[in-house]
């Protein structure tokens, strides 16, 4: 019996793994030469904006609408990613430079309001460029390349941040003598600036 068992056990493996068989398009195929080459530029090298952060990234699909959704997601969670990671090394900063501890009251109220920015952040990051090229897999199906620039608009961001800091008296009164605010405040400016010359 214990033959029967180990033959049935192996009949049934190897249907599974049959069964698993590639039937589409590979929709990750290794980067050619080609592919590389007709890149766009700003894939690349990604431009510099002021008062921007910018990230690219690319994607494939047979279906063109979810190959630049997927690019998009990539780029943009990549992005928010580096933006979180940014804006968690103000709430150290804002402690060397008030000289507040960690569990401070202050710093807890810092820390939320950076979080309900950072939460919104999504809303200040743009799709600036967009190319979709078709390609073949190496079975010879159509599939779509679409590589996507997002941007991040850091003044708005600092802008809304601001706004809330100067909401609670208590943290814009411990706030606002730091290099910390003043660089905010300088951000917010650029931006101003930025949007009342257009």
């Amino acid at each position: 019996m214990d033959n029967k068992h180990s033959i049935l056990y192996l009949i049934l493996v190897l249907v599974i793994i049959n069964c698993g068989a590639k039937s589409g398009p590979n929709l990750s195929p290794d980067a050619s030469k080609k592919t590389i080459m007709s890149s766009p530029d700003w894939f690349l090298n990604p431009p510099y904006k002021e008062g921007f952060k910018s990230n690219a990234s690319s994607a494939t699909s047979q279906d063109m609408q979810l190959a630049i959704d997927k690019a998009r997601t990539s780029a943009s969670t990549t992005l928010a990613g580096m933006i979180e990671s940014e804006w968690n090394a103000l709430i150290k900063r804002l402690q060397e430079e008030t000289g507040l501890e960690e569990n401070s009251k202050l710093i807890d109220q810092f820390s939320s309001t950076q979080e309900q920015v950072i939460s919104k952040r999504l809303n200040d990051i743009n799709v600036s460029k967009r190319e979709v090229m078709e390609e073949k897999t190496d079975d010879g199906k159509k599939i779509y390349r679409a590589y996507v620039l997002v941007e991040y608009d850091e003044g708005a961001a600092q802008k809304r941040m601001l706004e809330q800091i100067k909401a609670d008296e208590q943290l814009y009164n411990a706030m606002r003598a730091t290099e910390l605010y003043e660089e905010m405040n300088k951000k917010v400016e650029e931006y101003r600036k930025r949007y009342s010359n257009e």
